[in-house]
């Protein structure tokens, strides 16, 4: 134990202690010196490889993972252009057609991409754009590009627009407008040979609803992603997209062959503790550089240490005691986002309580609120996949937290279904209801109740069983739950009264 070496004073009401909730939101320096590393997240940090789509769950850490990718870009010796945008921007940009065509999409996704990167090109070299006057990516412009540097053929399309009141406008500038032309050329040439380009696209499901000209409108990004990438030299692209969504959308043409380009986002336990612990050495370093902590511990020698900064050397959990990350994890299903916003709103306690370290009082005094905040996140991640999300959860109040197979399966059957016909069920995950036991593998597969498997539990066989680990539980009839019980996710428990 290195903590009698400590002298650092953590502010646990501080709110940028565990960073900031949303990682595109973080400032980069910061977010590069706590973003931790894993091997699943080697080809889409890759700048060699041209396609990849960042797959996971909400506050797994996809924005946070395309924000360092951005990062590294900018450093790279080539200069890339990056375009690192949000529907909304490419919404904006072109309006989607409504329709269901999938072709008809394709091609919309292909001409706002490619205008977006030549909205990129025209602030890059300082004219402005009007978007009115011009359509760069029609048609038959597209199919021109074949071949060809998409930075080459989109500025030979500007410099053969360049009027005074055209497409494309000067800025009212006299230095400027002497160095345009060669200014146009520099980059034409440039580009060609060298310079490519990199589209980013985070949250490309956002408000997104399970109904067709949705999945249609999504899945027809992968088509067009994979049509760029064949078609146009110097083009790469990466993505996210929320793992439910996905799932939704696996009665699309072709998206069986996109799995090859995607990155799943999954942490493991010593990954978690790996998360808390750059976080507070970020902050130690930010703040107390001088200090023998920031100066003299590492990481790898003093990862406990660090966590004891803020916390208690062991928090109560049951009739045991258990470090810190124990309980983190668990209240925090495996997401980063949660685990941080929890660590901050009992931090925001312990400094309330004027406690020098955060413990089991001050996370359970916050349950409740935590609570209110993940069973939102519940229903705003999976209500499209199940409408009656909501009235099954709250069948479930002031209730037990752990059931056997039966009793789970009976539990719904007699709160939620009771005095329903089966035709105003509403599909459950795109499927038409069928029965009760459809419905908890559907709260298995949202997180909200997890194997219980503490009998059996191994280093390599854990306490709480999710969905990411075995998915055919509650669904094959041979093995239904692995002689394991079934219980509530601990975040939700405080929120629902569950004893």
């Amino acid at each position: 134990m290195s903590n009698a070496t400590a002298d650092v004073e953590l502010k646990l009401g501080d709110k940028t202690l565990f960073g900031n909730d949303a990682g595109e939101d973080e400032d980069i320096e910061v977010l590069t010196s706590y973003f931790v590393n894993q091997p699943a997240f080697d080809d889409f940090l890759d700048s060699s490889v041209r396609l990849q789509v960042a797959r996971a769950r909400k506050g797994m850490g996809k924005s946070a993972l395309l924000s360092k990718f951005a990062h590294d870009l900018a450093g790279l010796p080539t200069e890339p252009l990056t375009v690192h945008v949000v529907p909304s921007t490419l919404t904006g940009m072109l309006e989607p057609p409504d329709t269901e065509n999938s072709t008809i999409l394709e091609n919309y996704w292909k001409q706002v991409i490619c205008r977006a990167v030549g909205f990129e090109i025209a602030k890059a070299i300082g004219f402005a754009y009007r978007d009115d006057a011009i359509t760069l990516v029609e048609n038959a412009e597209l199919a021109g590009f074949k071949g060809r540097s998409l930075i080459g053929a989109l500025t030979s399309r500007l410099l053969g627009k360049i009027t005074v009141l055209g497409a494309i406008e000067i800025k009212n500038n006299p230095v400027e407008l002497r160095s345009h032309d060669q200014v146009l050329k520099r980059i034409q040439e440039e580009a060609r040979d060298a310079r490519d380009v990199w589209f980013l696209l985070d949250d490309l499901d956002t408000k997104y609803q399970n109904v067709p000209a949705q999945q249609a409108y999504v899945s027809s990004f992968f088509s067009a992603c994979r049509s760029l990438i064949r078609e146009i030299k110097g083009i790469s692209i990466r993505a996210t997209v929320r793992s439910d969504v996905w799932t939704s959308l696996r009665g699309a043409e072709d998206l069986d062959k996109f799995e090859q380009y995607v990155c799943d986002i999954a942490w493991s336990t010593a990954q978690q503790k790996d998360i808390i612990v750059k976080r507070i050495y970020a902050y130690v370093k930010r703040n107390h550089g001088g200090s023998h902590v920031a100066t003299h511990w590492s990481i790898e020698k003093h990862a406990d240490d660090f966590i004891e900064l803020a916390f208690a050397r062991r928090l109560k959990w049951g009739d045991s005691a258990v470090p810190a990350i124990n309980i983190l994890r668990i209240f925090s299903g495996g997401r980063p986002r949660w685990m941080a916003q929890l660590c901050r709103l009992a931090g925001n306690r312990a400094a309330v309580n004027k406690s020098a370290r955060i413990g089991a009082s001050e996370i359970n005094e916050v349950m409740a609120d935590f609570g209110k905040r993940r069973l939102a996140d519940l229903y705003k991640e999976h209500l499209h996949q199940f409408q009656d999300l909501k009235k099954v959860v709250e069948a479930f109040s002031n209730g037990e937290r752990r059931y056997r197979t039966d009793d789970l399966v009976n539990h719904i059957t007699k709160t939620y279904l009771r005095g329903k016909s089966i035709k105003s069920v509403p599909e459950v995950d795109g499927a038409a209801f069928r029965d009760s036991m459809q419905i908890a593998h559907f709260l298995f597969k949202c997180g909200f109740v997890v194997g219980h498997n503490l009998e059996k539990a191994t280093q390599d066989s854990p306490e709480f069983v999710t969905y990411d680990m075995r998915p055919d539980l509650l669904q094959v009839d041979t093995n239904l739950d692995d002689g394991m019980d079934w219980e509530i996710q601990a975040s939700y428990r405080k929120a629902l009264r569950i004893r």
